[in-house]
């Protein structure tokens, strides 16, 4: 027979307590966990749902386009002048500007073509043209947006 071990538990009311606590801890933690991730991902959709709606209200339109071969600002012949006028409804920076024919391609880059609402942006650049041959013009802004038209030089 064995000798009695006086063995004790943990009384009924200190389970239940000690229970009680890592419940309550491992439940405050989730419920801060998931605030966090959603308060992130709440950050994250309206900064995209901002870009994307800005990029929608992106518009430009391309206009007095003029080529000259003799009386050309800057003295650079020939050259070719582009107008752009913003009339969206945000701000945009324009980033690129392509003329691309059969006989000449030009890109010009900018680092600050900024164009506020209503407001117009003229360019002027030697490019070497060819009389009615077709030139696409296309315009990137820094929102990616991209705007095209062709123009035909006398």
């Amino acid at each position: 027979m064995k000798p009695f071990v006086n063995n004790r538990g943990i009384s009924t009311v200190i389970g239940a307590a000690l229970m009680l606590s890592a419940v309550a801890v491992l439940g405050s933690t989730m419920v801060l966990w998931s605030y966090s991730t959603v308060a992130s991902r709440e950050t994250n959709l309206a900064t995209t749902s901002a870009g994307i709606t800005n990029k929608i209200n992106e518009f430009l339109s391309i206009e007095n386009v003029w080529f000259c071969q003799t009386t050309c600002p800057r003295n650079v012949q020939p050259a070719a002048n582009i107008t752009i006028t913003n009339i969206g409804s945000v701000g945009l920076n324009v980033t690129q500007i392509k003329l691309k024919s059969q006989s000449a391609s030009l890109i010009s880059s900018f680092t600050n073509g900024s164009i506020n609402v209503g407001k117009s942006f003229s360019w002027d650049k030697g490019y070497v043209w060819s009389h009615n041959v077709p030139v696409n013009i296309t315009v990137t802004t820094a929102r990616g947006t991209i705007f095209t038209t062709q123009v035909t030089p006398p």
